[in-house]
């Protein structure tokens, strides 16, 4: 991969991704702590929505090695994406109202490739 490549590849995908990253992590750890609210849910699908989006767009820029990595994690984004949208359907939801749901199992493995991935080169 090229210097220039790279720098695309930095500034469309994985800057932006990182940040994700980071602020999905921040606001699971705010779902968990608080009583699994709506109000983090909301901000947790609006991330998730997010991460799937940029990977969908852009992810065919990344190495072929990082790419399956990608795409299991948009298949569990769809997969939990769908099942958010079903629940917060059912009713009107308050902020400070419990939100939860069973979801697939969370590809850890991949997540964990691709976030380090994306802070090796993104802060270079």
């Amino acid at each position: 991969m090229s210097i220039r490549e790279q720098e695309i590849l930095v500034s469309e995908l994985l800057g932006p991704l990182s940040m994700h990253f980071r602020r999905g992590e921040a606001a699971y750890q705010n779902f968990h702590s608080d009583g699994r609210q709506f109000l983090f849910a909301k901000i947790l699908r609006d991330n998730n929505h997010e991460i799937r989006s940029l990977i969908l767009s852009k992810g065919h820029q990344l190495p072929l090695e990082q790419q399956q990595n990608a795409i299991d994690l948009v298949a569990h984004l769809d997969i939990w994406l769908e099942l958010w949208e079903h629940l917060a359907a059912t009713k009107s939801h308050k902020p400070e109202d419990k939100f939860s749901f069973e979801s697939c199992k969370y590809p850890q493995e991949a997540a964990t490739a691709l976030k380090e991935f994306c802070f090796a080169l993104g802060n270079q």
